[in-house]
This record gives structure tokens, C-alpha cells and sequence, in this order.
């Protein structure tokens, strides 16, 4: 029979076969085992390159006049006139609008008609004219002859009473006219001294006192009335003027703008971790949401010398105000326009740079596994620059060596290391970083 011999033939044939391929992968097996005992694990490498590096500090904020003045209402007026009307140039001193102050106008006349009186008072006190001086002598003479006269009388009358001829009665009476025209006198005498020689201190501090008080009047005065008699206090053009004669510009509302458009600053917090390294005089990049194909200059003017706290929507975030100039030669920057920025704090220029999957670091230290002819070695490196995706590398690697990315965690320094064929996924072609 011979079906039983056929069947025996096929199984052993399939049975030779699957010992023939057994047998083949446990030589393979071997040789990947052996292979990678001799050789070492695979790893994957990148080169250090050169590449344009430089830092940068984002902010936003938003587009200020620089030099401005704006008028505000203190009290509830009425426009009574404008003189301007918005885009209007003016020079500073100017006269731009009036409102309503009747009751500050009238004010400010009587306490320049005191202030006169006293200026006249003063003047005559300190510089009599020839006319005074002489009134003041002729009154200065006439109650000095009426003194002398009175003494007279006096004398002549207590000889009568030492005599006898007269009453006590009269003797009193004679002698209280005495100290009246004496009174006179020395109230006459002391006119004159002064009409001569001028008041003496305790009263020229005195009118002087009055003369100070008189002038500080009209000068509150001249005050008061001047925030209603609205003037330029700069050289600039009308940014934006509200109201018409006639109408009522409330307490607290903003109706006059003046400033210089081409002068204009953007004024943003930074976060105080980026704050040490903005400077005056860096350069800036401004972007505004209004113009977005356009890339406008700037510089940084100021950096504050004190933080603030900003009230997040979670959180407090502290800041460092800074003031940035704008270049803006087309006029197109409005105020009030939002803006995002990037300070330049370091100036972009070839670094060499490594990927950040190739750092490690270890106490403080920084390394790097260099792959060096089919060995890992450990390398030291100093870095500098850290960027988005690269880091500048200062000391420890040159233009061209070969780095391992991801090293496994067992791999050890001098161990033998294969390097593998399949490109390595870089920050340059991570598509979704």
C-alpha cells in the first residue's frame, strides 16, 4: 500500500525543514547577541552645527503719546468757546478753549484791587511823596506848638493852684488835657519819624506780611481761573477735541487731547524673571494687531528701578514697568493701537548650539555623550544662550561632533556604542513641538 510511505515521506521532509529553520535563527539569534556584546547598543546621534542664535524678551502692551496733555473736567462747566478744532496745529501758550467761570473771573479782580491797595499802601509807607512828607510836618508842627501851648498852661495854672486861686477841680482838668495833647504829639512825631525813615521792623514785617498775603491771593486766584481758560502747554497738534460752545462737559470727563503723534512710546510689564536682562538702548521688534504686515523699530528708554504686583486672573504676577521709544516715519501707529514686542537683549549672530535631548545633568554639571568612532564618551561642556529648541555651547565640543540623543540609562562611559541608521527625530524636523 502505498499512500502510508507518501504521508511518512512529507512528514518528515516538513520536519527536516522546520529543524533547518530553527536552526538558522538560533545562528541569527547568536550573531544579534554577539554582535551586540562586541559592538555595543545602538544609539541615535546628531551633530553639533552652527546656527543664527541670539534672546529675545516677548511683551505686549499698547501705544502712548509720549508728551500729552490732556484737559479733564474738575466740575460740572459749560463750553463757553473753542478757539481750535481736532488736527489743528498750535504752539505752546496758545489759547485752546474757554469754559464757564464768571464767579473765578470776578474772584480774581477784587484780589488784584486789594492786592493794589496794599501795593500803594506799602509804597506810601516805604516812599512817601513830597506832598505827604510835607502834610506829615505840618501836622507833626501843629500838634507839637499845641503840646508846647498846653505845658503853658499847665505851668501858669499850677502856680495858681500852689497860690491858692484855683479849685483841685480845675488843677485835674488841666492836667488830663496835658496828657491827651501829649498823646497827640507823640502820635504825630511818630508819623513823621516814619514818613522820613521809613517804618521801623516789627511794622515793615508787618506790611510786608500783608503785601505777601495780598499777592498769594491773586496769584490762587490766577490759578483757579486758569483751569477753566484752557492754553497750550506744549507745541503739538489737536489729537481730539469733544463738545461745542454751549454744551456741558461733566465732572471727570476728557475733552481736550494734545500731543505729538510722531512722538510716541509703548510703556509694558516684563516678568521679573526676564527683567535682568532688559536694558536701555535695546533694540526692539513691534508688531501691532492693526498692522500685521508691518514690522516697526523701537528702543528700550527706561527700565524701572522698582517691581509692582499685577493681579492676574488667578494670581499675583510681578512686574517691571519699561518704557520703549517708537520709530514710526510712516505715521501709521495710532495711540491706543496693541502691540506685541521682542527685546532684543542679545544680538542674533552664528552660535554653536546642540539639541536639548542631548544634555544632561548631573550636580550642577552639564554633559553631553559624544559619540567618538563606535564609543561613548562623557563630555563635560559649558553652555550659554538657552533658546526655544538649541542651546549655545560655550566649551567642550567643536563644529561637527557627533552627539547621542537619548543615550539608554545604563550606558557607560568608554562603552562601545552603534550608531543607527534611522534618522533621529530633531527639534528642526518635529513637526508637532
Amino acid at each position: 500500500m502505498p499512500a502510508p510511505n507518501i504521508e511518512n515521506r512529507i512528514k518528515h521532509r516538513v520536519l527536516k525543514i522546520t529543524l533547518i529553520l530553527l536552526f538558522i535563527s538560533l545562528i541569527i539569534g547568536i550573531n544579534l547577541w554577539r554582535n551586540y556584546i562586541y559592538q555595543g547598543p545602538l544609539v541615535h546621534t546628531t551633530k553639533v552645527e552652527e546656527k543664527n542664535m541670539g534672546e529675545k524678551v516677548y511683551a505686549s502692551g499698547s501705544i502712548v503719546l509720549q508728551e500729552k496733555q490732556e484737559e479733564v473736567a474738575r466740575d460740572n462747566r459749560v463750553l463757553r468757546q473753542t478757539f481750535v478744532k481736532t488736527g489743528d496745529q498750535v504752539k505752546a501758550g496758545q489759547l485752546l478753549a474757554i469754559l464757564e467761570c464768571v464767579t473765578e473771573e470776578r474772584m480774581l479782580a477784587d484780589a488784584r484791587a486789594n492786592l493794589a491797595m496794599e501795593e500803594l499802601e506799602y509804597k506810601n509807607n516805604l516812599r512817601p511823596s513830597d506832598e505827604d512828607l510835607a502834610i506829615g510836618k505840618a501836622e507833626f508842627k501843629e500838634a507839637k506848638t499845641a503840646y508846647d501851648n498846653k505845658q503853658k498852661d499847665w505851668q501858669r495854672k499850677e502856680a495858681l493852684y500852689n497860690a491858692g486861686a484855683i479849685s483841685t477841680q480845675e488843677m485835674e482838668k488841666a492836667r488830663q488835657e496835658l496828657m491827651v495833647q501829649e498823646i497827640m504829639f507823640l502820635k504825630a512825631r511818630k508819623s513823621y519819624d516814619i514818613l522820613c525813615n521809613g517804618p521801623r521792623t516789627a511794622e515793615r514785617k508787618v506790611a510786608e506780611a500783608k503785601l505777601e498775603r495780598a499777592r498769594a491771593i491773586v496769584h490762587a486766584a490766577e490759578q483757579d481761573l486758569a483751569r477753566y481758560i484752557i492754553k497750550a502747554d506744549m507745541d503739538g497738534i489737536i489729537l481730539n477735541l469733544e463738545g461745542q460752545p454751549g454744551d456741558l462737559i461733566k465732572a471727570g470727563e476728557r475733552f481736550l487731547t494734545l500731543g505729538h503723534p510722531a512722538c510716541l512710546q509703548i510703556r509694558v510689564g516684563v516678568s521679573e524673571a526676564d527683567a535682568a536682562r532688559v536694558k536701555p538702548g535695546q533694540n526692539v521688534n513691534i508688531t501691532a494687531a492693526a498692522l500685521p504686515e508691518n514690522i516697526f523699530k523701537g528702543e528700550v528708554i527706561e527700565v524701572a528701578g522698582l517691581a509692582r504686583i499685577k493681579e492676574g486672573n488667578s494670581n499675583l504676577q510681578v512686574e517691571v514697568p519699561v518704557r520703549i521709544s517708537v520709530e514710526d516715519d510712516s505715521s501709521h501707529l495710532k495711540p491706543g493701537y496693541s502691540v506685541d514686542l521682542e527685546i532684543i537683549t542679545v544680538i542674533e549672530k552664528q552660535r554653536l548650539v546642540i539639541p536639548y535631548e542631548a544634555l544632561l545633568e548631573d550636580n550642577g554639571r552639564k554633559q553631553v555623550w559624544v559619540f567618538d568612532n563606535g564609543t561613548a564618551r562623557l563630555q563635560n561642556i559649558t553652555t550659554g544662550l538657552e533658546g526655544e529648541l538649541y542651546l549655545e555651547v560655550l566649551q567642550g565640543l567643536n563644529n561637527g561632533d557627533l552627539l547621542i540623543i537619548d543615550p539608554p540609562d545604563n550606558l557607560r562611559d568608554s562603552q562601545k556604542v552603534r550608531q543607527s541608521t534611522a534618522p533621529a527625530v530633531t527639534p528642526e524636523d518635529d513637526l508637532y513641538d
